[in-house]
Parts: C-alpha cells; structure tokens; sequence
C-alpha cells in the first residue's frame, strides 16, 4: 500500500496532486497542534484519507542531529508509522482493510463526514489498533485497478478503440564515398583548427623575429669591437 503527503500551500501547493489523487492511495493532510487544518502546512483535495500532525515537527536527521519542520512530509510518516501498527497487530489484513481502519476510526473533523480539507478526520493510532472494525471488500479510497483501466491505453482488441498509429523511423541514406573530403579538411574543421594554428604561427613568427633581431644587433656589435 501507498502513503502518499497531500502537499503543502506554503510551497504553492494549492490542491492534491499524483501520486496523492491515484485511487487506492492512503493521502495524508496536515493539522496544526489544535487539530485544525494547517493554513501552510496542508493542501485540499477529494482524495485526502486523513489528517495528522504536520507543524512544529522534530525529525531526526542523517548526522544525528535533530531539527524542526513543518509540512505533510512530515504527516505523512507518522501516518505511515500507525499502518505498520495495524498491520503488525493484524497480519491477515489486505491493504484496503489496513486503509479501511486508519480511515474508519479517524476522528471526524470540519464539515461533518468526509471533506476536501481532513478527509476522514484526525488519524487515531489507539483506535486503529484496538477498535474492532468490520472487514470490506474494497478500498474506501478507491481502486487503483479501475485507475489504471480508464486512464491507460486499452489493448486493440477492444471494442470502439482506435489506438494511434505507431511512430514512423526514417532509414539515413548512406553518403556516397568521397575521397576528396576524406583528403581535404571541411570548412567547419578549418574552423575549428585553422584558426588556433593560425594563431600559433603568428606568435611563433613574432618571437622568431625578436629573436633575430636580438642576434643581428649582438653579431653587428662584435663586429665593431
């Protein structure tokens, strides 16, 4: 099963987006320390399962030092952490009945029932666990299955069905052997050697010529000595 962060509005995160909106996904909203719905700390969607805790978090970081932050990435653990609660506590469960707890004992919050700000309500890790639940058959966030049969393309024996065609590869003619281009240099490799070879010629005649000047100036003045 997949726990997926609602997002966040204080990094611009307005409404719920993939993986949070596929069906089957358990999508976490945040909360702040009085259970209300975080203003920077959340996002809204139809597809939120429950809310949690997502301000004035303390996580723990890779060098051993521990740091505050707030956001459902931070939500989304912990929610994370009470699935494997539940699915320690109750091995036989399937994922859709792991999910159907955390969502049928959350504590109602907002509007009455679900809403597009906590979902189900507040996640309750005790209530999770202990609470005797009924089994369901199918996942109270949806069937990844059905997602996957709309959006993704169908085989071509269906009915009513036209795929596009496939993509169409030109084949490269091949060049005719040219044995003046594989003697003589391109113009673009002119460009790109020509000029730097140029250069080094003109520097090398400048020092050529200071050098004989230096020698002819020498030899003149022994000559007079």
């Amino acid at each position: 099963m997949i726990v997926a962060a609602a997002g966040n509005r204080g990094s611009g995160t307005e409404e719920v987006g993939a993986p949070a909106t596929m069906p089957g996904v358990l999508t976490v909203a945040g909360v702040d320390r009085s259970g209300a719905t975080s203003d920077s700390a959340s996002a809204q969607g139809v597809t939120i399962g429950v809310s949690a805790p997502s301000e004035r978090l303390v996580g723990a970081m890779p060098d051993g030092s521990y740091v505050r932050w707030n956001g459902t990435s931070g939500a989304t653990p912990i929610v994370a952490g009470v699935v494997a609660l539940v699915m320690a506590a109750h091995p036989e469960l399937d994922a859709a009945n792991v999910i159907n707890r955390i969502t049928a004992t959350a504590r109602d919050a907002g509007d009455p029932g679900p809403d597009v700000a906590y979902g189900f309500g507040l996640l309750d890790a005790d209530a999770a666990v202990r609470a005797e639940v009924p089994h369901v058959e199918k996942n109270p966030m949806g069937d990844l299955a059905d997602w996957i049969r709309v959006n993704r393309r169908q085989p071509a024996s269906v009915d009513g069905v036209t795929l596009a065609p496939p993509p169409v590869t030109q084949a490269r003619p091949e060049q005719p052997f040219d044995p003046v281009g594989v003697l003589l240099p391109t113009p673009l490799q002119l460009g790109q050697v020509g000029a730097p070879l140029l250069g080094a010629l003109l520097v090398a005649f400048v020092i050529g010529g200071f050098l004989l000047g230096v020698t002819r100036a020498y030899s003149g003045t022994r000559r007079k000595r």
